[in-house]
């Protein structure tokens, strides 16, 4: 089946949110009918897991589109749908190949374009100097290039190689590492004859792409609220219907599961975002503008949206050589769970030295529900044991793991190992930072045809949006009550690099009131310890009764480095909303009504 869409707008469908999802997306869209098809491969640690692939023999683009994409060519050349992905990751250009080659096997004709140039890492050196130090944006500590082995270095790029692509008639663009919201951005401009200084319109298809780029998050999937549904199933691959203004509708394929309303739109409109300004290498999107409206059975209209003019700074994430780390898990059963784990530690600092003789050494204990009288599951605590450090030998398998499994009969009873020992990994740590735009030369090359430079525009910087005070009802007050927060509340949590982000969003402007009084970076800490000693950023989004909080450094130097054991933070949201806080008994009233 074709496009099935009005004239007047455009219908952009998301297959895929990340390397690994499932692979019946591009399927469902085609049988609802899209006029374009995108799809996202780069999680922040992706770039960093086809550099290691590269490395050992391998392809540093995600195969797995090709695999997927080649059964539906004869679907999307007969439907006249454009296909843009960034499964280019750092090769686009051998992933265009590959899709040339898928082509020709599917008999079709398509032509095939690959954005190149935001692949800095053999140019730092040359562009900024060896002895140049990158600012971490989260931190504000410096990296010097010269101390360190780079993995990846790879500039942000925004949506005009895309329209460029598309302009010189491509159906299928390969991208690399772009901003999630250009992979939609691009067919919008491209399709509407957006100028470069249209800042509404742009900023209304950064946040359509934005809440759409994560495919089931927007349609009832990662929703703190699902259990106010009907069973939400296999939640539906999103679609945004964009119009000529940058007001979007955002829906979902037909006759799928999960649920499109206001709600999972908030979820995810504050998802991986900061503060009220979205910086877009094309377009400083003001996110406070936003206004979302029911516009029917899983139907939420976005509009409103305003934009600015972008620095002259885009991101580049690099990711470096950290060191190693290792991990086991050692199982507690029954009784006495505080004085085994204590021995237990004992025992293994004995044996592989004490934590602070470690870069990062991590001690969680993951249950039990009981001691006595539950089933084994319900009686078993797991401990699980991660160390990190420079030093390969210190967290090897002989210097760390063997050393742990020689105390299976020497310590704890019932001491077992939930996976056998395994290597030490080399780790990257993950740098966010800054590059002038000047240094980034997007190219797009299309079959054979001469590549294409596409300069980047500079403008002047605006005026930073007028600070919003909501107005708000009256905190309720007289007999308070306990409850779970997640009772007052949705939330939704996920990480970029080492920060967390946090955000939560109220059910009703009197909630709203309350969280905006209460919830403060301080008493966020009381609820969530773990947090304690990190900087906290907290910014609010008052046309979604939402707060949005920042914890630096609560994911270390990034997934990858993580030895927490929700690497992502996307538990974080739910471990919040299960925290009890006293409350005005009418606000639970109203909530429950």
């Amino acid at each position: 089946m074709g496009s099935k869409i009005a004239a007047n707008s455009l219908r952009v469908g998301q297959f895929s949110a990340y390397h690994g999802d499932r692979a019946d997306g591009m399927a469902e869209l085609l049988d609802t009918g899209v006029d374009v098809l995108t799809g996202d491969y780069l999680a922040e640690l992706t770039m960093l897991v086809l550099r290691k692939n590269q490395l050992r023999g391998g392809v540093g683009y995600a195969a797995s589109f090709v695999d997927q994409l080649e059964r539906y060519l004869p679907r999307i050349a007969e439907g006249g749908v454009k296909v843009v992905t960034n499964a280019g990751g750092l090769d686009p250009v051998g992933c265009a190949e590959a899709v040339r080659a898928a082509c020709a096997r599917a008999g079709v004709t398509l032509r095939v374009a690959a954005i190149t140039g935001d692949d800095l890492r053999e140019d730092l050196g040359t562009l900024l100097g060896p002895d140049a130090a990158l600012r971490n944006v989260d931190t504000g500590e410096d990296l010097v290039l010269a101390d360190h082995e780079i993995l990846t270095a790879n500039a942000y790029l925004g949506a005009w190689p895309i329209v460029a692509a598309l302009e010189a008639g491509a159906d299928i663009v390969v991208c690399p590492r772009m901003t999630d919201a250009s992979l939609v951005v691009g067919p919008a401009a491209w399709r509407f004859g957006w100028a470069r200084d249209d800042w509404d319109r742009l900023a209304g298809a950064v946040v359509a792409g934005h809440l759409i780029e994560c495919c089931g998050q927007v349609t009832g999937g990662q929703f703190a609220l699902f259990d106010e549904y009907p069973d939400l199933g296999l939640p539906g691959m999103p679609i945004a219907e964009i119009a000529a203004d940058g007001s979007s509708v955002i829906t979902k394929a037909a006759d799928t599961g999960g649920v499109v309303d206001t709600h999972t739109v908030t979820a995810q409109l504050i998802y991986e975002v900061r503060g009220r300004e979205y910086l877009n290498p094309d377009v400083t999107v003001d996110l406070a503008s936003v206004a979302l409206e029911q516009a029917g059975p899983d139907r939420v209209l976005v509009s409103g949206t305003r934009g600015r003019e972008p620095g002259g700074l885009t991101k580049l994430s690099l990711t470096y050589e950290g060191g190693y780390r290792n991990t086991l898990t050692v199982g507690v059963t029954g009784r006495h769970v505080a004085q085994k784990v204590a021995w237990l530690r004992r025992a293994v600092e004995r044996a592989v030295g004490a934590p602070e003789e470690f870069d990062a050494f991590r001690w969680t204990v993951v249950g039990p529900v009981t001691e006595t009288d539950g089933d084994q599951a319900q009686s078993t605590a797991w401990v699980v044991i991660t160390a990190r450090d420079a030093d390969r030998a210190r967290v090897g398998r002989a210097g760390f793991a063997d050393r742990i499994v020689q105390l299976g009969t020497n310590n704890i009873p019932g001491f077992y190992l939930t996976t056998p020992p395994q290597k030490e990994r080399l780790f990257g740590v993950q740098w966010p930072c800054l590059v002038e735009k000047k240094h980034v030369q997007p190219r797009v090359l299309v079959d054979g045809a001469d590549a294409l430079d596409v300069a980047w525009e500079f403008w002047e910087p605006g005026a930073a949006p007028e600070p919003i005070v909501p107005r708000l009802p009256e905190v309720p007050s007289g007999p308070t009550t306990r409850v779970a927060l997640g009772d007052l509340v949705g939330t939704r949590s996920g990480d970029k690099g080492g920060i967390a982000n946090l955000g939560v969003w109220a059910r009703t402007p009197e909630i709203h009131a309350w969280i905006r009084r209460e919830l403060t970076a301080e008493r966020l800490v009381e609820l969530v310890p773990e947090a304690t000693g990190l900087r906290i950023e907290r910014h609010e989004f008052p046309n979604l009764g939402a707060l949005n909080f920042i914890l630096v450094g609560y994911l270390e130097q990034g997934v990858s480095s993580c030895t927490r054991i929700d690497p992502q933070a996307k538990g974080l949201g739910e471990y919040l909303s299960a925290r009890t806080v006293e409350v005005p008994r009418a606000l639970v009233l109203e909530r429950r009504r």
